[in-house]
């Protein structure tokens, strides 16, 4: 939103120049406005892909390492930026860019359950972060108990999607507590989701380490 004002003598009428350069001025600053918005925009779309531009460099980066503690470190993305893919994955549970966007599409133990879902990249991560969030749960039948709080957040807010009041009114706490609790339990989800990733890239490490050594021997 831009604003011009040009102010002149009421009794002092613009000549034909000057509209022709009051014109030329408006038309500038409005071009200069629609330039600013269109840097905004780009400088917001390569912030919203840095997280995936970093993963990607790790990954090119992994042919420079020997051993197998390396490879794993360097391919494990780091777990502030996996909460927040996580939790963006979450919002779009069901359907939506951040889930068929997400960088967690990357993940070796997404990549290993395209199979078991048809080839589809949204169903795979779906799946993962639905094991992740049962993981989560406590053991025995459903309550509404402070052990069953973050659970039960991820539960009625991402898998059924409820409102945020609705959720904190059936876990009688504020919407602010609420909050808290909901960033502890996508914190938890990610953490399920990263030890799931180092276990799952261990044996496909090993695997290709058997490959390689029964290929040498014959």
């Amino acid at each position: 939103l831009g604003l011009l004002g040009v102010a002149r003598r009421p009794d002092q009428a613009l000549v034909r120049e000057q509209r022709q350069s009051l014109l030329l001025l408006i038309q500038r600053a409005a071009q200069a406005l629609q330039d600013r918005r269109l840097q905004q925009g780009v400088f917001r779309s390569l912030e919203e892909l840095k997280p995936q531009v970093e993963m990607i460099q790790r990954w090119r980066a992994v042919g420079r390492y020997d051993s197998k503690a390396s490879l794993l470190a360097d391919t494990l993305p780091p777990e502030s930026d996996l909460a927040n893919w996580v939790k963006d994955a979450l919002t779009h549970y069901w359907g939506g860019p951040k889930l068929t966007q997400s960088p967690l599409l990357q993940l070796e133990i997404v990549r290993q359950a395209f199979n078991e879902h048809n080839d589809s990249p949204a169903n795979a991560l779906r799946a993962i972060l639905r094991q992740a969030v049962d993981s989560v749960r406590p053991e025995g039948e459903r309550r509404f108990t402070a052990e069953w709080i973050l659970y039960n957040i991820l539960e009625m807010k991402f898998i059924e999607g409820r409102k945020v009041r609705e959720v904190a009114t059936r876990l009688a706490m504020s919407e602010a507590d609420l909050y808290r609790k909901q960033r502890v339990a996508v914190e938890e989800v990610a953490r399920i989701i990263l030890e799931m990733e180092r276990q799952m890239q261990v044996r496909v490490n090993g695997k290709e380490a058997e490959h390689s050594l029964s290929v040498g021997g014959a």
